[in-house]
């Protein structure tokens, strides 16, 4: 009797164990004798944004639009369509690029892009058409709408 009980915890207790092992290797790939990968996606394919970056700008890149298009090329999100910007964006985009802005990183590439937009803009993301927008912070509107109607009275 007490031997059938030893085999049954002993049989139940390597249950156990084999079934842990068989957990823990649904999660994992060996790719080698002693090395494992995770089978789960990186963060920053998940939320790509996230994605860190490091980007020299080359000569022909010379605004902030070119700097933020150079940069989403790769990235799987692409600048919303002209005809949606809003004015402020627009005159943001064809201003040249700061030389300080040539060499960019390491950094995710939502503070890049944050980065060349300026302290004015909020970084907008549409996730289903992979989109970014550039939206003017309620602090910059009065003065952007100041300076609008400064330069068209001076017109």
């Amino acid at each position: 009797m007490i031997y059938k009980c030893r085999f049954i915890i002993s049989f139940i207790l390597s249950m156990i164990a084999y079934s842990s092992v068989m957990a823990d290797t649904t999660d994992t790939t060996e790719i080698g004798r002693y090395l494992t990968v995770s089978n789960k996606p990186k963060s920053s394919q998940v939320d790509l944004l996230s994605q860190i970056i490091q980007v020299r700008f080359p000569q022909n890149v010379q605004t902030v639009g070119d700097a933020i298009n150079y940069i989403l090329r790769l990235s799987g999100y692409s600048l919303i369509p002209n005809e949606r910007m809003s004015s402020a964006l627009k005159i943001t985009l064809t201003k040249p690029l700061p030389a300080i802005d040539r060499n960019f990183g390491p950094m995710s590439l939502k503070d890049a892009l944050t980065t060349l937009a300026g302290i004015a803009f909020n970084l907008a993301q549409d996730p289903l058409n992979r989109t970014v927008d550039f939206r003017i912070k309620p602090q910059f509107k009065r003065v952007y709408t100041d300076s609008n109607k400064t330069q068209h009275s001076n017109s």
